[in-house]
């Protein structure tokens, strides 16, 4: 690769009939300006991709650490999930338990009541059995007592005209049923 040192040092030899020195000293200086300037151009660009290699090698840097960071975080959210869905199905199981104890008591008092009010409806019946016996009882006394009155009635004579002294008076006849001397 020529340089623009290169085109400073060269240097030609004479001949007869050749080219103005001149003109060839002044292309020459144009094409080492122009060297110097590709050659500074290059050396800009060079510390330009060494300062974005630098970059890329930070950013991949970075990248391995927000990799890291993104897995980390990934198994830190599993991890709360399961401890979540752990914590959820305790939770529920908890409940189940409760909801079964609940039940249990809720058929024991039932059947408590059920045999409480089966001892009432016996007791009830049993008293119900009573009035009636007693019913049957006061029916059964007051029907004889009736039949007795109806006796009584029956055996009265039926008619007291002929025995009766119009000069006695309702007390003299009630005096006389009582001590039984009737005529």
């Amino acid at each position: 690769m020529i340089t623009s040192k290169d085109v400073r040092n060269k240097r030609f030899e004479k001949a007869a009939f050749g080219y103005k020195q001149e003109e060839i000293d002044e292309f020459l200086s144009q094409l080492e300006a122009e060297l110097d300037e590709m050659e500074r151009e290059r050396a800009e660009a060079n510390n330009k991709i060494q300062i974005l290699a630098d970059k890329v090698r930070e950013y991949m840097k970075d990248e391995d650490a927000l990799k890291d960071a993104l897995l980390g975080a990934q198994k830190q959210g599993h991890q709360v999930l399961n401890d979540a869905n752990d914590k959820a199905e305790q939770i529920i199981a908890e409940a189940q338990a409760k909801a079964d104890q609940l039940e249990d008591e809720a058929v024991r008092q039932h059947a408590e009541a059920m045999e409480k009010n089966r001892a009432e409806i016996a007791k009830e019946k049993e008293a119900l059995i009573d009035a009636r016996r007693q019913v049957a009882e006061f029916k059964k006394s007051l029907f004889d007592m009736y039949k007795a009155h109806l006796e009584m009635i029956s055996s009265m004579p039926e008619s007291y005209d002929d025995d009766l002294d119009p000069t006695e008076t309702a007390e003299d006849i009630a005096n006389a049923v009582a001590a039984g001397t009737t005529d």
